[in-house]
């Protein structure tokens, strides 16, 4: 955790202190509690803008907001809440974001949650001294030309290879349709999706956003996608411009497993992009399936040194060679990633990233590999991200 020491005030909702909550404040070193109080309503008038680094507020097991804590989070402005609550029913905890809680403890509070809520604030609040001009974060579009092509298998263990690079959390946003897999090729239960995002764009801020990313290791964070297909016509295409702004904004990387599902949903997408891996098989029907996308793909994407062809399951003794898709695409091969299907099936049944399940396979090599070639490739000073490291509605199927 952060050596620096940070403030903290508890506010007791329920009107009665909590004992056990002043315990587990006091076994973090990195906190200093200044008080605690029954009368949250008259905190704010008490400090008269001293505020600390951090303000607690316990509220046991109500779901209504009160309106103390509406004002609360007015008059603290940037001073960050976190509540604690028996409550965790879904719209509860959309509620208490959309009133400016930046994090949610349930009860009993231990210090291991403690903990991770205060190091996710100490590090939100250092990213957002950064110096203002700075160039916002770039977009990695993940996808291929047909189903099956491993575009979740590719943006997941492309985002944890990055993330082994670069001194930055990332984002991992899962586009997959009809399908969404990355909670599933992860071993994740989603708390939160796009959806939560599209149905709340008034309230739409980072804190808003921190809360629906969900957290898998130090530095990745995740986006889910839509599980429920018949909700997934409701995702407005022109919403997904503020959503990529957002996350621009608070996060240097973005990494998007995106379906191959051709229609205006997967346009604007490739339209965000900085940089679009597309991947492909080396046999005939994928090069044949290929052949009919990419003319239309370059056609919406005028700079084609951004879309980057990268074979998949790539095996020299299948009879063609690299040179047959590179002639048809007159484009070189950006990268190709082992055939390995026991060490693939390993790491899906597992549920872990390739570097955990096969971490001396050639297809977690060729993984790290890309991971390298992108930073190399992706404008916008990837590559300078790791020097800094280096020390430390209408569809068509393919």
């Amino acid at each position: 955790m952060q050596s620096d020491n940070l403030t903290i005030s508890v506010l007791f909702g329920t009107g009665v202190k909590q004992p056990e909550i002043q315990k587990v404040l006091e076994s973090l070193p990195q906190l200093k509690l200044l008080e605690q109080t029954c009368d949250p309503q008259g905190y704010v008038s008490l400090h008269k803008g001293k505020w600390p680094d951090l303000v607690l507020v316990e509220m046991d097991g109500e779901n209504q907001i009160p309106k103390w804590l509406e004002n609360l989070s007015q008059d603290l402005g940037k001073t960050p809440i976190l509540l604690c609550s028996h409550s965790r029913e879904p719209e509860f905890l959309i509620k208490v974001m959309q009133v400016g809680v930046r994090e949610f403890l349930p009860l009993p509070l231990t210090r291991k949650d403690l903990e991770a809520a205060v190091t996710r604030v100490w590090i939100s609040q250092k990213r957002h001294q950064v110096v203002d001009g700075q160039d916002k974060g770039k977009v990695l579009v993940v996808t291929g030309h047909k189903g099956g092509s491993g575009t979740t298998t590719v943006a997941v263990n492309l985002a944890v290879a990055l993330g082994e690079l670069i001194p930055e959390g990332l984002a991992l946003v899962d586009l997959g349709r009809p399908f969404p897999d990355v909670g599933n090729f992860l071993d994740l239960e989603p708390s939160y999706s796009i959806m939560d995002l599209m149905q709340n764009m008034n309230d739409l801020d980072q804190v808003f956003l921190q809360r629906i990313m969900q957290p898998y290791g130090d530095k990745l964070f995740i986006l889910h996608g839509c599980s429920d297909f018949r909700e997934q016509e409701n995702i407005d295409p022109e919403a997904l411009g503020k959503i990529f702004s957002l996350l621009r904004s608070h996060y240097k990387y973005i990494i998007v497993d995106l379906s191959h599902w051709l229609d205006d949903f997967f346009l604007q997408v490739v339209m965000e992009a900085d940089m679009v891996l597309m991947l492909t098989g080396l046999t005939v029907p994928d090069l044949r399936n290929l052949k009919r996308l990419w003319p239309a793909l370059l056609e919406w994407y005028q700079d084609r040194r951004k879309i980057k062809l990268v074979v998949n399951r790539f095996d020299r003794g299948n009879g063609l060679q690299l040179k047959d898709v590179e002639q048809m695409v007159q484009q070189p091969v950006f990268a190709t990633l082992a055939s390995d299907y026991p060490v693939l099936m390993e790491s899906l049944n597992q549920g872990t990233p390739l570097g955990v399940a096969a971490g001396r396979s050639k297809l977690w090599r060729d993984m790290k590999g890309l991971a390298q070639q992108v930073m190399r490739d992706l404008p916008g000073g990837l590559e300078q991200g790791a020097a800094d490291a280096a020390p430390k509605k209408k569809f068509w199927l393919f």
